[in-house]
């Protein structure tokens, strides 16, 4: 029996790879190592930082911020998933602008948060 037997209207190749690549590529485009650093060196490191009491994970984001800041993206990547196994996918869907951006003193201070949610570009390589 085909895999068309058991599933009727579901076949391999539906689409072209084009079709893929854009269907499943991230909403926004990630930050260049560059860009992570910048937004990295406006956090605040807060001593009772409030991005965490906002996690529902209860990352240490300043911690992974300072580990971004310092070029240490492997750190960052072990910080997050120390804390939660699903970070890269949870990262992804998480809705950081209501969690812990909506939190960030900057966003009180100046209207715009730290970019927690935007995801680097610094693969990591744990």
């Amino acid at each position: 029996m085909t895999h068309s037997q058991l599933t009727p209207g579901v076949v391999p190749g539906r689409l072209p790879a084009e079709s893929y690549s854009a269907n499943f590529s991230d909403v926004s485009p990630p930050l260049d190592p560059h860009e992570a650093r910048v937004e990295a060196d406006r956090c605040y490191f807060c001593h009772d930082a409030p991005c965490i009491a906002a996690c529902p994970t209860s990352i240490d984001i300043p911690l992974f911020i300072r580990q971004i800041s310092t070029g240490t993206p492997d750190a960052a990547a072990r910080t997050i998933f120390h804390q939660n196994i699903l970070g890269g996918m949870c990262g992804r869907v998480c809705p950081t602008e209501n969690l812990c951006e909506g939190a960030c003193v900057r966003m009180e201070a100046e209207g715009k948060p730290v970019r927690i949610g935007a995801r680097s570009a610094m693969p990591p390589t744990i």
